[in-house]
Protein backbone atom coordinates (compact mmCIF):
# COMPACT_ATOMS: atom_id res chain seq x y z
CA UNK A 1 0.00 0.00 0.00
CA UNK A 2 0.94 3.48 -1.18
CA UNK A 3 1.96 5.66 1.98
CA UNK A 4 0.04 9.42 1.27
CA UNK A 5 0.85 10.92 4.61
CA UNK A 6 3.16 12.90 2.89
CA UNK A 7 1.84 14.19 0.34
CA UNK A 8 -1.03 14.94 2.06
CA UNK A 9 0.99 16.94 4.48
CA UNK A 10 2.39 18.96 1.23
CA UNK A 11 -0.60 19.81 -0.18
CA UNK A 12 -2.17 21.18 3.08
CA UNK A 13 1.22 22.71 3.56
CA UNK A 14 0.94 24.67 0.06
CA UNK A 15 -3.20 25.44 0.87
CA UNK A 16 -1.83 27.36 4.04
CA UNK A 17 1.12 29.50 2.00
CA UNK A 18 -1.11 29.75 -0.80
CA UNK A 19 -4.25 31.79 1.63
CA UNK A 20 -1.47 33.63 3.52
CA UNK A 21 -0.06 34.77 -0.13
CA UNK A 22 -3.98 35.59 -1.29
CA UNK A 23 -4.94 37.25 1.79
CA UNK A 24 -1.92 39.69 1.61
CA UNK A 25 -1.95 40.29 -2.17
CA UNK A 26 -5.78 41.43 -1.50
CA UNK A 27 -5.04 43.62 1.53
CA UNK A 28 -2.64 45.52 -0.65
CA UNK A 29 -4.58 45.87 -3.98
CA UNK A 30 -7.77 46.68 -1.85
CA UNK A 31 -5.36 49.33 0.05
CA UNK A 32 -5.28 48.20 3.55
CA UNK A 33 -1.89 48.12 3.06
CA UNK A 34 -0.54 51.30 1.04
CA UNK A 35 2.75 51.51 -1.02
CA UNK A 36 5.82 51.82 1.40
CA UNK A 37 4.10 50.44 4.10
CA UNK A 38 5.82 47.87 5.99
CA UNK A 39 4.07 44.34 6.78
CA UNK A 40 3.68 42.72 10.07
CA UNK A 41 6.48 40.40 11.08
CA UNK A 42 6.99 37.07 10.10
CA UNK A 43 5.81 36.01 14.64
CA UNK A 44 3.37 38.39 13.91
CA UNK A 45 1.79 36.90 10.77
CA UNK A 46 2.13 33.71 11.83
CA UNK A 47 0.11 34.12 15.28
CA UNK A 48 -1.98 35.86 12.60
CA UNK A 49 -2.77 32.65 10.46
CA UNK A 50 -2.02 29.78 12.86
CA UNK A 51 0.96 28.45 10.96
CA UNK A 52 4.83 28.19 11.34
CA UNK A 53 6.80 31.14 10.36
CA UNK A 54 8.19 29.01 7.47
CA UNK A 55 5.18 28.73 6.16
CA UNK A 56 4.92 32.54 6.38
CA UNK A 57 8.27 32.80 5.14
CA UNK A 58 7.16 31.14 1.43
CA UNK A 59 3.93 33.01 1.18
CA UNK A 60 6.34 36.57 1.55
CA UNK A 61 8.74 35.15 -1.10
CA UNK A 62 5.56 34.58 -3.46
CA UNK A 63 4.50 38.43 -3.09
CA UNK A 64 8.20 39.43 -3.46
CA UNK A 65 8.36 37.34 -6.73
CA UNK A 66 5.06 39.17 -7.69
CA UNK A 67 6.42 42.39 -6.98
CA UNK A 68 4.29 43.64 -4.63
CA UNK A 69 6.87 43.30 -1.71
CA UNK A 70 10.50 43.52 -0.93
CA UNK A 71 12.23 41.82 1.83
CA UNK A 72 14.84 44.07 3.89
CA UNK A 73 16.89 41.62 5.95
CA UNK A 74 16.91 42.56 9.19
CA UNK A 75 14.40 45.54 8.90
CA UNK A 76 11.35 43.94 7.14
CA UNK A 77 9.08 43.34 4.55
CA UNK A 78 7.92 46.71 3.22
CA UNK A 79 4.81 47.09 -0.08
CA UNK A 80 6.77 48.18 -3.10
CA UNK A 81 5.71 51.62 -4.60
CA UNK A 82 4.83 49.61 -7.77
CA UNK A 83 1.90 47.43 -5.80
CA UNK A 84 -0.23 50.82 -5.84
CA UNK A 85 -3.93 49.78 -5.21
CA UNK A 86 -6.03 49.20 -7.70
CA UNK A 87 -7.60 52.24 -9.41
CA UNK A 88 -11.31 52.48 -8.49
CA UNK A 89 -13.50 52.59 -12.01
CA UNK A 90 -14.59 56.23 -11.78
CA UNK A 91 -14.46 58.63 -13.90
CA UNK A 92 -11.98 61.47 -13.15
CA UNK A 93 -14.24 64.56 -12.55
CA UNK A 94 -17.09 61.68 -11.25
CA UNK A 95 -18.43 62.81 -7.58
CA UNK A 96 -17.10 60.54 -4.88
CA UNK A 97 -19.80 57.71 -4.66
CA UNK A 98 -22.16 57.58 -1.27
CA UNK A 99 -22.39 55.21 1.02
CA UNK A 100 -25.51 53.82 -0.52
CA UNK A 101 -23.14 53.60 -3.86
CA UNK A 102 -21.13 51.51 -2.59
CA UNK A 103 -23.73 48.99 -0.81
CA UNK A 104 -26.02 48.68 -3.88
CA UNK A 105 -22.90 47.79 -6.08
CA UNK A 106 -22.43 44.84 -3.35
CA UNK A 107 -26.39 44.29 -3.80
CA UNK A 108 -26.24 44.25 -7.46
CA UNK A 109 -22.92 41.84 -7.83
CA UNK A 110 -22.26 39.79 -5.02
CA UNK A 111 -25.27 37.58 -4.97
CA UNK A 112 -24.70 36.24 -8.26
CA UNK A 113 -20.78 36.23 -7.79
CA UNK A 114 -21.72 33.86 -4.71
CA UNK A 115 -23.97 31.95 -7.40
CA UNK A 116 -20.99 31.74 -9.41
CA UNK A 117 -18.77 30.57 -6.87
CA UNK A 118 -21.34 27.32 -5.95
CA UNK A 119 -20.59 26.21 -9.82
CA UNK A 120 -16.67 26.89 -10.13
CA UNK A 121 -15.58 26.82 -6.84
CA UNK A 122 -12.83 23.99 -6.11
CA UNK A 123 -12.08 21.78 -3.04
CA UNK A 124 -9.15 24.01 -2.41
CA UNK A 125 -11.97 27.36 -2.64
CA UNK A 126 -13.97 25.79 -0.49
CA UNK A 127 -11.32 24.61 1.96
CA UNK A 128 -9.89 28.06 1.79
CA UNK A 129 -13.56 29.73 3.08
CA UNK A 130 -13.59 26.84 5.72
CA UNK A 131 -10.22 28.36 7.24
CA UNK A 132 -11.60 31.72 6.98
CA UNK A 133 -14.69 31.08 8.72
CA UNK A 134 -12.89 29.07 11.49
CA UNK A 135 -10.63 32.46 12.35
CA UNK A 136 -14.13 34.56 12.62
CA UNK A 137 -15.45 32.06 14.82
CA UNK A 138 -12.81 31.51 17.01
CA UNK A 139 -13.60 34.57 19.21
CA UNK A 140 -15.23 38.48 19.45
CA UNK A 141 -12.54 40.16 17.81
CA UNK A 142 -11.85 43.86 17.67
CA UNK A 143 -12.90 46.14 15.33
CA UNK A 144 -9.97 45.77 13.25
CA UNK A 145 -9.44 42.71 12.81
CA UNK A 146 -13.09 41.54 12.01
CA UNK A 147 -13.33 43.69 9.64
CA UNK A 148 -9.91 42.20 7.88
CA UNK A 149 -11.42 38.81 8.69
CA UNK A 150 -14.82 39.79 6.83
CA UNK A 151 -13.04 41.16 4.26
CA UNK A 152 -11.20 37.81 3.27
CA UNK A 153 -13.73 35.58 3.69
CA UNK A 154 -16.13 37.74 1.02
CA UNK A 155 -12.64 38.32 -1.11
CA UNK A 156 -12.42 34.73 -0.70
CA UNK A 157 -16.11 33.95 -2.39
CA UNK A 158 -15.41 35.98 -5.33
CA UNK A 159 -12.13 34.20 -5.72
CA UNK A 160 -14.02 31.21 -5.91
CA UNK A 161 -15.96 32.29 -9.00
CA UNK A 162 -12.52 32.06 -11.23
CA UNK A 163 -13.45 35.08 -12.68
CA UNK A 164 -10.35 37.52 -12.62
CA UNK A 165 -12.62 40.97 -13.74
CA UNK A 166 -14.72 40.25 -10.83
CA UNK A 167 -11.95 40.04 -8.70
CA UNK A 168 -11.35 42.82 -9.42
CA UNK A 169 -14.28 44.72 -9.52
CA UNK A 170 -14.39 43.47 -5.77
CA UNK A 171 -11.35 44.77 -5.12
CA UNK A 172 -12.42 47.62 -6.79
CA UNK A 173 -15.73 47.93 -4.16
CA UNK A 174 -13.53 47.22 -0.97
CA UNK A 175 -10.84 49.91 -1.87
CA UNK A 176 -13.87 52.37 -2.08
CA UNK A 177 -15.39 51.32 0.89
CA UNK A 178 -12.24 51.95 2.84
CA UNK A 179 -11.62 55.12 1.32
CA UNK A 180 -14.66 57.14 2.15
CA UNK A 181 -14.87 59.20 4.97
CA UNK A 182 -17.33 56.93 6.62
CA UNK A 183 -14.92 54.38 6.29
CA UNK A 184 -14.36 54.10 9.95
CA UNK A 185 -18.20 55.07 11.58
CA UNK A 186 -19.35 52.19 9.28
CA UNK A 187 -16.45 49.91 10.88
CA UNK A 188 -17.33 50.78 14.77
CA UNK A 189 -21.21 49.90 13.52
CA UNK A 190 -20.73 46.92 11.42
CA UNK A 191 -18.44 45.15 13.84
CA UNK A 192 -19.33 45.50 17.23
CA UNK A 193 -19.30 42.00 19.10
CA UNK A 194 -23.23 41.74 18.65
CA UNK A 195 -22.88 42.41 15.00
CA UNK A 196 -19.89 40.00 14.40
CA UNK A 197 -21.98 37.24 15.89
CA UNK A 198 -25.24 38.23 13.78
CA UNK A 199 -21.95 37.78 10.72
CA UNK A 200 -20.96 34.72 11.92
CA UNK A 201 -24.40 32.90 11.15
CA UNK A 202 -25.07 34.52 7.81
CA UNK A 203 -21.68 33.42 6.58
CA UNK A 204 -21.98 29.52 7.85
CA UNK A 205 -25.69 29.82 6.00
CA UNK A 206 -23.49 31.28 2.62
CA UNK A 207 -20.53 28.35 3.28
CA UNK A 208 -23.09 25.83 3.67
CA UNK A 209 -24.80 27.07 -0.08
CA UNK A 210 -21.61 26.46 -1.48
CA UNK A 211 -20.10 23.31 0.44
CA UNK A 212 -23.92 22.55 -1.26
CA UNK A 213 -22.75 23.60 -4.66
CA UNK A 214 -26.46 25.00 -4.97
CA UNK A 215 -26.69 27.82 -7.09
CA UNK A 216 -29.92 29.43 -5.60
CA UNK A 217 -29.00 29.06 -2.04
CA UNK A 218 -26.01 30.73 -2.39
CA UNK A 219 -27.50 33.23 -4.23
CA UNK A 220 -30.38 33.96 -1.69
CA UNK A 221 -27.73 33.72 1.40
CA UNK A 222 -25.81 36.61 0.40
CA UNK A 223 -28.54 38.71 -0.82
CA UNK A 224 -30.14 38.20 2.14
CA UNK A 225 -26.89 39.17 4.28
CA UNK A 226 -26.19 42.03 2.03
CA UNK A 227 -30.00 43.25 2.80
CA UNK A 228 -29.61 43.19 6.37
CA UNK A 229 -25.80 45.63 6.56
CA UNK A 230 -27.80 47.72 3.93
CA UNK A 231 -31.09 47.92 6.77
CA UNK A 232 -28.11 48.22 9.45
CA UNK A 233 -26.89 51.59 8.05
CA UNK A 234 -30.36 53.10 6.83
CA UNK A 235 -31.66 52.66 10.53
CA UNK A 236 -28.41 55.21 11.43
CA UNK A 237 -29.13 56.97 9.01
CA UNK A 238 -25.96 56.25 7.52
CA UNK A 239 -26.57 55.65 3.70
Amino acid sequence: MTDNTGAGAWVAKQRRYRHIADTLREAILSGEYRPGDRLPTERELAQQFTVSRSCVREALLALEIQDLVHIRVGSGVYVNERAAPMATPFAADAAEPRVADILNARLMFQPEMCAVAALNATQDDIHALQLRHRAITSEIHTCDVAARLYRDFHLAIVRATHNPFAHGLMLSIWQAARAHPEWENLRLLLQSGERQVRWREEHETILAALERRHRGEARAAMRSHVENIIAIIDEADML
